[in-house]
């Protein structure tokens, strides 16, 4: 859908600081980072043109090069850009298998939705265009010596470059062996999860600096409302909340929508309503619609790069894929909770939940659903505690990240939802694992948790749960 750009302004506004003019919709970074196809055809022309402006380049560069150019004949220089060639497809190869490999062992035993992490890793950014760019060079080159008449033995600026890109294909093979080792681990996935996450919620955090303050509730639905109805299926992956302001401003609208980043959505579906202040023609509202529905993106999947819950949920996934019976790994599943609490607590500082967005007279125009940090610890925990519950460490752990984030949450919803949290993931684990020594230890941990909740020491973590 095509995306309406929110006005930049500044100034001071009543009830709601001041505006900040940062864009929400999609940039061209984006776009270049999500479009997997484009490092690889930018390489290939790339090596295209190379090969074809060095094997005949003017006797300009040629001079310039001809302490650097190798002297070959057309027929030997053939033979090296062949051998070349031969090299970096071999190593491509290698490439291509050891992380297909890694891929396909990260998907079945951690979690298939890790794969992004692969996805927009180095190397399919950099590594893979390097060797297309020297495939393709080497390719061209070949071809344009072809055509090159004489036996007599000259500069050949290319057979030059054509030993540096495979000096970089060698380097690229060496780099991405030692990336996908690295990404093996599975410390270091979680971790790469929690700053993406994290990133993301800081980016959040931005746009809504310019939002109201203290946001007045939603207003209940009149009878001049019109439904907003989604024009396809998909999953929200971003909402500008700056484009849908500017619309409501000039239209003189209340925009309440009603569904939120990550949700799927059905053609047809009724995702919110809007209210004119006026009544207005039909054409008014087709084409009011048609603006509101331009700065909500859908997308064929759930796009990390607005969506926090996914974050989380991907964490989820892999404590409780690690506490299946196929895999039983206990150990991993407690990295996964140490590593939602460290995201937790960094979103305990920021501002979440419900957003209202304000005029310039201060009259409230756009309304957009959000998640409390209540609401993502309750994600956080809700799957674990059930799969995990018979587990002593995951279930210390599982303990420790309510109270933690209940110690550092600002609202008092949150630390009520903390609180309830903490009891029933008391009272589920000691039902789970009643009649053993560890039920005893995880009933004195909670409890210690609780007087910490109440302003006392934070108690050190048991032996059980190392």
């Amino acid at each position: 859908m095509a995306g309406v750009r929110a006005l930049a302004r500044a100034g001071a506004r009543p009830g709601g600081g001041r505006r900040t003019g940062s864009r929400e919709d999609p940039s061209i970074r984006w776009w270049m980072r999500h479009q997997l196809w484009i490092p690889p055809v930018s390489a290939a022309m790339v090596g295209a043109c190379l090969g074809i402006f060095l094997v005949d380049a003017p006797r300009a560069v040629v001079r310039v090069l001809s302490g650097t150019a190798w002297q070959a004949t057309a027929g030997e220089a053939r033979g090296m850009l062949s051998a070349t060639l031969g090299i970096a497809l071999t190593s491509l190869s290698i490439v291509l298998s050891l992380t297909m490999l890694v891929v396909q062992s990260a998907a079945s035993q951690y979690s298939p939705r890790l794969l992004r992490l692969y996805l927009h890793s180095a190397g399919i950014r950099v590594v893979i265009p390097v060797f297309v760019t020297t495939s393709v060079f080497c390719l061209l080159a070949t071809h344009e010596f072809g055509l090159v008449s004489g036996p007599e033995r000259a500069p050949r600026p290319a057979l030059a470059l054509a030993m540096l890109l495979l000096i970089a294909c060698e380097g690229a093979l060496v780099f991405q062996v030692l990336n996908t080792l690295q990404l093996m681990r599975v410390e270091n996935l979680v971790r790469r999860v929690v700053q993406d996450t994290l990133g993301v919620a800081r980016t959040l955090e931005r746009f809504c600096s310019g939002d109201m303050e203290a946001p007045p509730p939603a207003r209940a639905r009149t009878a001049k409302a019109w439904p907003i109805q989604i024009r396809s299926n998909g999953f929200i992956a971003a909402i500008d909340a700056r484009a849908l302001l500017t619309t409501a401003t000039a239209r003189r609208l209340a925009i309440h929508l009603e569904r939120a980043i990550g949700e799927p959505v059905i053609q047809g579906e009724e995702v919110g309503w809007a209210e004119p202040e006026a009544s207005g023609s039909s054409a008014q509202r087709e084409t009011a619609e048609m603006l509101v529905l331009g700065a909500i993106r859908l997308d064929r999947w759930r796009d990390e790069d607005r969506d926090i819950a996914l974050g989380v949920r991907q964490l989820v996934d892999v404590a409780i894929k690690a506490l299946s019976p196929g895999i039983n790994d206990p150990y991993t599943a407690v990295e996964a909770v140490d590593q939602l609490t460290f995201m937790l607590c960094g979103l305990s500082t920021m501002r979440l939940g419900p957003r209202v967005l304000a005029d310039d007279s201060g009259v409230p125009r756009v309304f957009l659903p959000g998640a409390s940090l209540g609401d993502y610890l309750t994600l956080a925990t809700d799957q674990i505690l059930r799969h995990g519950a018979t587990e002593p460490a995951v279930a210390l752990r599982l303990l420790r990240m309510t109270a933690a984030v209940g110690q550092r949450a600002a609202a008092e919803e949150d630390r009520r939802v903390a609180r309830e949290l903490l009891r029933t993931i008391r009272t589920v684990s000691e039902q789970a694992q009643q009649g053993t020594a560890s039920a005893s230890v995880l009933r004195q941990h909670a409890e210690a948790l609780e007087r910490a909740l109440a302003g006392g020491p934070w108690p050190a973590l048991p032996a059980i749960g190392f």
